[in-house]
């Protein structure tokens, strides 16, 4: 049976999605210098990449990465770690557990990937303590692998530091991950609600003392329409950031995606009735 044509507000949603993952998946988001330090420790040897061969197969891309994880655990066995070698190497580890979780069936290799992957957001967290993306990258590694007492340490030491230093982007980061296991997980469920109520309070501050602006103002409205169910609320606020801000700028961007997520769909307006056409008497 063929598939339905989606909907419009279906592919809004998905367009959102996307959009809302760019914005608050913050801790999926890895620095770019990696690639070029990887340029520099290993100069012409790289294999050519995968998209550069005639028939792409996924061996391919496997042996790819894994070639760029050999040749910089090689570097790191012979230099002391930095933070840009292994944010290049966490990279490159996170493609291949993508790879081998869609083309492969190899339970082994899989948990030996994810764990080396996890030491390396440990060694980011003792290099760099005070960076809240490594611990929202290791909150989600041990989240996903089941390792609820050592994540709910992480997650404790990260809601502390985020209390005294405000960041309401890690703030939304967080939620979201806690939101997304509440089902199976219902005390991380309550610890996310507890946060919203907590970000909500820090926003109305801001708001009435006249110092919520920019980019945090967007933020609150993502609090607004995507936790507090305030779509009304959230809509008056994008308005305002679309009168005030530049058009080019990011936060502009953001809420005129946002804008077009909340907004109905042209079909989900209820449309009049079809009459029937009346055929003409002779």
């Amino acid at each position: 049976m063929a598939k339905s044509k989606p909907r419009a507000r279906d592919l809004k949603k998905q367009r959102w999605a996307g959009i809302v993952a760019g914005i608050l998946a913050l801790a999926m988001l890895l620095s770019l210098v990696g690639v070029y330090i990887s340029q520099a420790l290993m100069g012409n040897q790289q294999t050519a990449l995968p998209e550069q061969q005639a028939e792409q197969q996924p061996e391919d891309y496997l042996a790819y990465y894994q070639q760029q994880i050999d040749s910089l655990e090689l570097y790191l066995e012979e230099n002391e770690p930095t933070e840009a070698v292994l944010l290049e190497l966490a990279d490159n580890y996170r493609y291949l557990v993508y790879i081998q979780q869609m083309f492969f069936d190899d339970q082994e290799e899989l948990d030996q990937a994810e764990g080396k992957l996890t030491a390396i957001y440990l060694s980011l967290i003792e290099l760099e303590p005070d960076n809240p993306q490594y611990r929202l990258e290791m909150i989600n590694l041990l989240l996903g692998d089941d390792q609820d007492e050592l994540a709910t340490e992480q997650i404790a030491f990260l809601l502390g530091r985020l209390r005294e230093q405000p960041d309401p982007l890690y703030h939304l980061s967080l939620i979201g991950m806690l939101n997304s296991v509440k089902e199976t997980k219902p005390d991380l469920g309550e610890l996310a609600a507890e946060e919203i109520q907590w970000l909500n309070v820090y926003f109305e501050e801001m708001q009435e003392a006249g110092s919520l602006s920019g980019q945090n103002r967007f933020y609150y409205t993502v609090l607004l329409g995507e936790y507090l169910d305030q779509r009304e609320a959230a809509e008056k606020l994008l308005a305002l950031i679309l009168e005030q801000e530049e058009a080019d700028s990011k936060v502009y961007q953001d809420a005129l995606s946002y804008r077009d997520y909340l907004q109905p769909a042209e079909d989900d307006i209820t449309e009049p009735a079809v009459q029937p056409v009346q055929e003409d008497e002779e």
